[in-house]
């Protein structure tokens, strides 16, 4: 055979054989030609409230959209409209005495659920307000007064004692005249729309329940309220959150469902 035909068969035999070899590869050997994976989606995250809104305090670090619908959440559980807080078209402004006050009171109930709900979120502002600028306070039942008269007999010359000298398993009241504890635990009875044994066992008053300790929580909570934020001296109290109910409201007709105690 000619020299230059053996050669010339040669060449193509070659990269025929290399075709087929590389064709008898396993799988997991041959090349890829498969593009490579995409890359993850960017994490987007959410534009904040004081991304958008100027002068932002209370809702630092949320969502902006949930700032505007919390305003006019707001509108109606006070009863007001927005030129209640703001200055109009310059909104930012803290002009209105009410703004600051507004915050405080926010952050107050935040204090109230941390520290006496377990972070919980049990009271708003309608628990309070009830949809009017000013909560409604307490007005005395004479007729309530008189049957915790009845009930809570003091013997005469005791009236100036203090209540614990008194009575028994006084812990709240110490120090507080015998002679006004029938007026407090009306108060108590009409605030909470309740009659004495849902705190006490009937002819033991001094013997505990469990709404009897959680009572005496929430007069802790009330004098520690007070204490942070009226300097002692405020609208807080049982009739305030309870309004003659066992369950204050956190929204309109609706309990706060879940919380513990009353």
């Amino acid at each position: 055979m000619n020299a230059r035909i053996l050669l010339a068969i040669l060449a193509l035999a070659v990269p025929t054989q290399l075709c087929m070899a590389l064709q008898a590869r396993p799988d997991s050997q041959a090349p890829s030609t498969s593009p490579p994976p995409a890359a993850p989606p960017p994490v987007l995250k959410p534009v904040l409230a004081e991304d958008v809104y100027k002068n932002v305090q209370i809702f630092k670090g949320k969502p902006a959209t949930v700032l505007l619908p919390a305003m006019l959440a707001i509108r109606g559980l006070i009863g007001v409209d927005c030129t209640y807080c703001h200055t109009p078209y310059n909104w930012e402004k803290d002009d209105s005495p009410q703004k600051p006050k507004t915050r405080q009171m926010f952050e107050m109930m935040g204090y109230i659920d941390k520290n006496f709900f377990a972070g919980e979120n049990k009271v708003s502002c309608w628990t309070c307000h009830r949809g009017e600028p000013k909560p409604t306070f307490f007005k005395p039942d004479p007729e309530i007064t008189k049957l915790a008269n009845q009930s809570i007999t003091i013997a005469p010359g005791d009236e100036k004692k203090p209540a614990e000298q008194v009575f028994k398993d006084i812990e709240m009241l110490k120090g507080v005249p015998a002679e006004r504890l029938p007026a407090i635990m009306a108060f108590f009875s009409a605030s909470l729309g309740v009659r004495c044994t849902h705190c006490h066992v009937e002819s033991a008053y001094e013997k505990d329940k469990a709404e009897k300790k959680r009572a005496r929580e929430m007069l802790s909570m009330v004098h520690d309220t007070l204490t942070k934020y009226y300097n002692g001296n405020g609208p807080i109290g049982c009739f305030g959150c309870h309004h003659g109910q066992t369950k204050p409201e956190l929204e309109g007709r609706k309990p706060a469902i879940g919380s513990s105690g009353f």
